[in-house]
C-alpha cells in the first residue's frame, strides 16, 4: 500500500474527528463544508459545529498523528483504505446520499468493482430459508454474481457459507472497525469470507458494533449492490430497513415469498405487496442482472460406497441430523465427519441448522 499524502491524512482526520460526533458530522454535511475547507475553519466555527475543544485543538493545529496510526494499523493488520476516486472503490457506493469518503477492507480489492447481488434475512432464519438459498444462489453465483450480507446469524451466515461451498466470491459489511468483527461466533466463516472476497467497513479501526451502527452498516450492504434479495424476515427487522435503504438508492428489491402463517414470512410478503421483484427461482433473479442461467458441465462424479450409503440415508425433502448418521452407520465419528465435508464439496449435500440434507444427487 502506497504511504499516504498530506490530503489523504487530511481526510483521514476529519472522519476520525467526526465519526463519533454526529451533531457535528450532520452540521458540516448540512452546510456543504469539504474536508479541505474543514481544517481552514476558526475556532469560533468550529466551537458552532459541536466539536469538543480537544477536537478544535487537533484541527486549529493540522495535528495528524491519529491519522497516521490508523494508517500504520491498517498496514500491520492487512487491511487497505480505498478512496473513492480509487479505481477498486465500488462504483455503485459513489451513487448513495452521502458516501464514504473511503473504506476499510480487507480481503481481494479486485472484487469490489464486480457486480453484487445482496441477501438479507432473519437472524432466524429456518430450514426453508435454507432451502430457497440452496435452490436460488448456486446458479446466481456460477453466473458471476458476489454476495453481499452482514455476516450475521440465519440467513446472512447461509448466503455467505452458498458462495464459499460455490468456490464464488462473498463479500461481508462489518457494523463496527475491522479490528471488531461482528458477530465474534461466527470467526470461523468470517475468515472464510475474507479468503473468498473480503470485508467491508466505513468506520474506523477501534469502533465497537452497537445496535445503532447496524442500521448504517445496512446502507453500505444496500449501496454497494445492485439488487437486494430478502429471504424471510419479520415486519420490524433489519432486513426491511436494508430494504428501505435499498429503494431510497434506486436499488432493485426482491422478496422470496413465504408461508403466511410463518411470522418470519410477514415481512417478505409485506415487501411483494408493495411491489417487489417476486423471486421463486435463479431465473427469476438472474433475469433482472440480464444474465442467464449458467449451465453447470457435466461431471462424472465417482462416489464410494460408504459416500452413497450417507447420501441414501439423506433424503432430499427432510434434514437428517449428525446423531442419526452415528447411530445409523457401522462408521467412526471422525470418518463421518470427512465423508459428509467431502460431500458438502461435491455439492452433493448442504449443511443445514438441524443436520445434512440433499441437494444434487439422481
Amino acid at each position: 500500500m502506497a504511504d499516504f499524502n498530506e490530503e489523504q491524512l487530511k481526510r483521514i482526520s476529519f472522519h476520525l474527528l467526526t465519526v463519533n460526533n454526529p451533531k457535528a458530522r450532520q452540521h458540516l454535511l448540512r452546510n456543504k463544508v469539504k474536508t479541505e475547507d474543514f481544517f481552514c475553519l476558526g475556532p469560533r466555527q468550529l466551537e458552532l459545529t459541536g466539536l469538543l475543544p480537544a477536537e478544535i485543538k487537533v484541527v486549529r493545529e493540522k495535528n495528524w498523528t491519529a491519522a497516521e496510526n490508523e494508517v500504520a494499523r491498517s498496514k500491520a493488520n492487512h487491511i487497505q483504505i480505498i478512496f473513492s476516486e480509487d479505481r477498486d472503490y465500488p462504483p455503485l457506493l459513489k451513487e448513495i446520499f452521502d458516501p464514504p469518503d473511503f473504506i476499510y477492507f480487507t480481503g481481494n480489492r479486485e472484487i469490489l468493482t464486480k457486480t453484487k447481488l445482496a441477501v438479507v434475512g432473519s437472524r432466524r432464519g429456518s430450514n426453508y430459508g435454507q432451502s430457497v438459498i440452496n435452490r436460488i444462489l448456486p446458479e446466481c453465483i456460477r453466473a458471476g454474481l458476489v454476495i453481499v450480507s452482514g455476516m450475521a446469524y440465519g440467513i446472512d451466515s447461509m448466503a455467505h457459507r452458498a458462495a464459499i461451498r460455490e468456490n464464488g466470491t462473498t463479500i461481508g459489511v462489518n457494523a463496527g472497525g475491522l479490528l471488531h468483527l461482528n458477530p465474534p461466533g461466527n470467526s470461523g466463516l468470517i475468515k472464510k469470507i475474507i479468503d473468498h472476497g473480503g470485508i467491508i467497513s466505513e468506520f474506523p479501526l477501534d469502533v465497537v458494533p452497537r445496535p445503532f451502527l447496524f442500521p448504517v452498516r445496512n446502507r453500505v450492504i444496500a449501496g454497494i449492490s445492485k439488487a437486494v434479495l430478502v429471504i424471510e424476515a419479520a415486519l420490524r427487522s433489519g432486513s426491511l430497513i436494508t430494504a428501505r435503504l435499498a429503494i431510497d438508492q434506486n436499488r432493485d428489491v426482491m422478496a422470496v415469498p413465504g408461508n403466511i402463517d410463518q411470522p418470519l414470512s410477514q415481512g417478505t410478503n409485506y415487501l411483494l405487496q408493495q411491489g417487489a421483484k417476486l423471486i421463486a427461482s435463479a431465473s427469476d433473479l438472474l433475469e433482472e442482472f440480464g444474465l442467464e442461467v449458467a449451465t453447470p458441465a457435466k461431471r462424472e462424479l465417482v462416489l464410494s460406497v460408504k459416500e452413497k450409503k450417507i447420501l441414501d440415508l439423506c433424503g432430499e425433502n427432510e434434514v437428517k441430523g449428525f446423531d442419526f448418521l452415528v447411530e445409523t452407520l457401522d462408521l467412526s465419528t471422525a470418518e463421518i465427519v470427512s465423508l459428509l465435508m467431502g460431500l458438502i464439496l461435491k455439492n452433493l449435500i448442504a449443511e443445514e441448522a438441524d443436520g445434512y440434507r440433499r441437494i444434487n444427487y439422481a
